[in-house]
């Protein structure tokens, strides 16, 4: 389906892309501008784009189809709930995020939803391939592997530190 409008819930989707979670402890505005040419690349027939960012800070420009905006003294949701309720086709909206408040809100005003998986998961082979590592890094060794692992550096290490038998 084709967008008239997406509203993406800021942060709600870039802290669930690793490398901009951790970019966002040493450097937030380094980690937003990353997560607008994130979105640039995922933009295609989302029609206009504004990605909410909650609180204050400078915006971001992303071209003629994205814009970023900062919720000021609300949340970020509060911004998408209402923008939402003033919408003359709130069928045409998407919005991204995985808060289940604001997914059911937007389901109640008839827009459509994605989580925030669901829109990462949509990325560039490229992307594919970092989620690839990061479940590589983070997935449980089967037994086999272990074996394999100890044979190689825990019981060849012991031998060449003195700990094997004379």
């Amino acid at each position: 389906m084709e967008f008239k409008k997406t509203y993406i819930d800021g942060y709600n989707v870039l802290r669930k892309i690793s490398r901009l979670e951790r970019l966002m402890h040493s450097n937030g505005d380094a980690a937003r501008r990353g997560f607008i040419d994130f979105v640039r690349k995922r933009s295609r027939n989302l029609g206009h784009v504004v990605v909410v960012f909650d609180g204050h800070g400078e915006s971001i420009g992303g071209g003629p189809k994205i814009s970023t905006v900062y919720s000021l003294t609300r949340t970020a949701d509060s911004w998408i709930r209402q923008s939402l309720e003033r919408d003359r086709h709130p069928r045409m909206v998407l919005v991204v995020s995985s808060d289940n408040e604001i997914r059911a809100h937007a389901l109640a005003c008839e827009a459509e939803v994605m989580s925030a998986k669901e829109f990462i998961d949509e990325g560039t082979p490229v992307d594919r391939e970092e989620n690839l590592e990061q479940y590589l890094k983070n997935r449980s060794l089967s037994e086999a592997e272990i074996a394999t692992w100890l044979h190689a550096f825990g019981e060849a290490s012991a031998k060449h530190r003195g700990g094997g038998a004379r």
